[in-house]
C-alpha cells in the first residue's frame, strides 16, 4: 500500500525526540533537569490518584464537554469570586487538556490569517505549530 505523499512533509514530533535524548542521558548518570513534555518532575500526589481511582469506578472514562467539566468551570469562577472578587461567568472558562491547546486557541481568536507572532528562541519545540 503506498502511503499519501504528504506525509514526506510532516514534521516529526521534536518533543518526543528531546525526552528520548533527554532519557538516554539520564540513563548515563547525568542530571537531567526535564523541561521538553510539560510534565513534573515528581509523582502524582496520592490524592490525585484516589480521585481518579474514583472517576473511573464511577465510570467518569468518557470525553468531556468541549470547553472543559461544567463543575470545574463553575468552581474555577467561585475561586476567582473569593480570592480575587471578581464575578466571571463559568461561560466564559474554557478548559483545555493542555497548555499547547489553550495556546492555539488563544492566538486563534487574537491572530489574523498571515499575522505574526514573535517567540522566544529557544522555545517549546511544538509551539512552531
Amino acid at each position: 500500500m503506498k502511503l499519501a505523499s504528504r506525509l514526506d512533509s510532516i514534521s516529526p514530533f521534536q518533543v518526543m525526540a528531546i525526552l528520548e535524548k533527554a532519557r538516554a542521558l539520564q540513563a548515563q548518570g547525568h542530571d537531567v533537569i526535564h523541561l521538553e513534555v510539560g510534565e513534573p518532575d515528581f509523582a502524582t500526589p496520592p490524592a490525585i490518584v484516589e480521585a481518579g481511582r474514583q472517576a473511573l469506578t464511577q465510570g467518569d472514562t468518557f470525553y468531556t464537554a468541549a470547553q472543559g467539566l461544567p463543575e470545574l468551570r463553575q468552581a474555577i469562577a467561585g475561586f476567582y469570586a473569593s480570592r480575587h472578587g471578581v464575578d466571571l461567568d463559568p461561560s466564559r472558562i474554557i478548559v483545555t487538556p493542555g497548555a499547547s491547546g489553550a495556546l492555539q486557541i488563544a492566538l486563534a481568536l487574537l491572530v489574523e490569517e498571515g499575522g505574526e507572532v514573535v517567540m522566544a528562541d529557544p522555545t517549546y519545540p511544538c509551539f512552531i505549530d
